[in-house]
């Protein structure tokens, strides 16, 4: 960097460097977007140096629930979800008073083998197996990364987001049901204790969820396409 008169950059790297990212600076806002458990100790991290976390990293929850709840609680620190079914959630429970849940509807789009019978996918996978490769990392309505693409495909991940949806809203296993919705455009819904059922509607876009996660409570005027 012969020349650069301006201050010199630090570098940083690994586990430390990305724990040393999440609590660098004045930001309001931390998005965890990193995949798996890796994402754990740099949003404990944030939430330490008191950064709101937007959360993209549902393994935080899942794997670190239990002590993850807590250190919000004590660093005042909100946490909103990022996930588009658990942003659809939060945003249903939107003036919803404090015991008025009464169930949570996690939608599912039923993933890359939804319409194959379990005979059809068993012999795809000993004459074609390269077809279900290709199909098992395509998801029918969404543009995802490979590894939630695949727990898409095997309902993995919707597994994952009832542990998620657990610890965010504070539901019962029991009162968190999955329905499969192939059109993902209901990303999710709640029933109040007066058995009103409130969905949050819209395309298969993460950029809604991750705007709302960002600006809540406020509402943004974005330039989407609008629901027909």
């Amino acid at each position: 960097m012969s020349g650069f008169k301006g201050p010199m950059p630090e570098f940083v790297f690994g586990e430390e460097g990305i724990a040393e990212v999440a609590k660098f600076g004045d930001a309001d806002v931390v998005v965890t977007g990193i995949v798996g458990c890796a994402g754990l100790l740099p949003t404990v991290e944030a939430i330490k140096a008191g950064k709101d976390i937007a959360l993209a990293n549902k393994e935080t929850l899942i794997s670190g629930g239990p002590v993850i709840l807590p250190l919000l609680k004590k660093h005042n620190v909100k946490m909103t979800p990022a996930d588009s079914e658990h942003s659809a959630i939060f945003q249903s429970l939107q003036g919803v008073p404090p015991g008025g849940l009464r169930r949570i509807i996690l939608t599912a789009s039923g993933g890359a083998f939804r319409d194959l019978s379990a005979e059809e996918l068993l012999r795809l996978c000993k004459e074609d197996p390269e077809f279900i490769r290709k199909k098992a990392t395509t998801h029918p309505n969404w543009d995802m990364g490979a590894k939630i693409t695949v727990d898409s495909a095997t309902l993995m991940n919707k597994g994952l987001e009832v542990i998620e949806a657990h610890y965010l809203f504070g539901a019962d296993y029991d009162d968190i049901d999955v329905v499969v919705h192939p059109q993902s455009i209901l990303h999710s819904a709640i029933e109040t204790q007066d058995t009103s059922v409130i969905g949050q509607l819209g395309w298969p876009d993460m950029r809604l969820p991750l705007v709302y996660a960002l600006s809540w409570p406020q509402r943004l005027k974005m330039p989407y396409e609008k629901m027909d």
